[in-house]
């Protein structure tokens, strides 16, 4: 499809008040956190007051899109050369994108290219949606290597951004603030195709309002890096 070239940094200028707010609930907001929760509603609260409101809104789902294969291809000579060098859950994503039989690949990207060429469809009623960035707490750096190296059966990460990298259309995190324990929220905006102009806008928009942009965490030159070390996070 052809468009026109835009100047986006103009774009964010353009007045927010005539937006119409999708919230896709279902799954974006399943099994979502408190401390994510809280901060990612009232967000959309403080958004909803600076545009035409916010109501809850569906988008296509993405089942059985399964495009293993192109990671496996990808890494094909990586992998075979130096299989250990991966973590262990992307080891068995690879292995079995490895496995796919060609015509279930090829399934897959009928799917894709018609869900691309329908997602504006599903934006009639509305103009973006706004959602949480990820649905879970994020993890320490410490946890988060335990997790990888472990080969236990584990729940999936919720994040909410790989769902729209198969749509191909424009989306931006923003922070929109902490939880309890200091860890960063983020909210995210996304529109249709060609739509960055009125995503861009609606982010600064936001961070305009908001203070949560600014805050930094109290890092100097003379600050101690904490070690690395076993924790009992996630044991349960």
């Amino acid at each position: 499809m052809e468009h026109g070239k835009e100047d986006y940094a103009a774009a964010m200028k353009q007045p927010i008040s005539n937006l119409r707010l999708g919230i896709p609930r279902a799954p974006f907001f399943d099994l979502l956190d408190d401390d994510v929760a809280k901060p990612v509603e009232a967000a959309i609260a403080v958004l909803a007051k600076m545009t035409k409101g916010a109501r809850d809104v569906a988008l296509p789902p993405i089942r059985d899109i399964g495009l293993g294969g192109e990671a496996y291809a990808y890494h094909e000579e990586y992998y075979a050369r130096g299989a250990g060098r991966y973590q262990i859950a992307t080891r068995r994503a690879l292995q079995n994108g490895g496995n796919l039989k060609a015509a279930d690949y090829i399934r897959s990207r009928w799917k894709l290219e018609l869900l691309r060429r329908t997602i504006d469809d599903a934006f009639t009623d509305f103009d973006v949606v706004v959602l949480p960035t990820r649905r879970r707490t994020p993890r320490k750096i410490d946890a988060a290597i335990k997790r990888e190296e472990s080969d236990k059966p584990r729940n999936p990460e919720l994040e909410n951004t790989g769902q729209f990298n198969l749509y191909g259309i424009p989306a931006i995190s923003v922070p929109c603030g902490f939880t309890a324990s200091g860890l960063p929220v983020g909210l995210m905006i996304a529109g249709p195709r060609f739509s960055e102009a009125r995503v861009l806008a609606l982010a600064g928009a936001y961070e305009q309002a908001t203070e949560w942009h600014k805050r930094k965490p109290p890092l100097t030159p003379d600050t101690l890096v904490p070690a690395l070390a076993v924790t009992d996070e996630d044991k349960d």
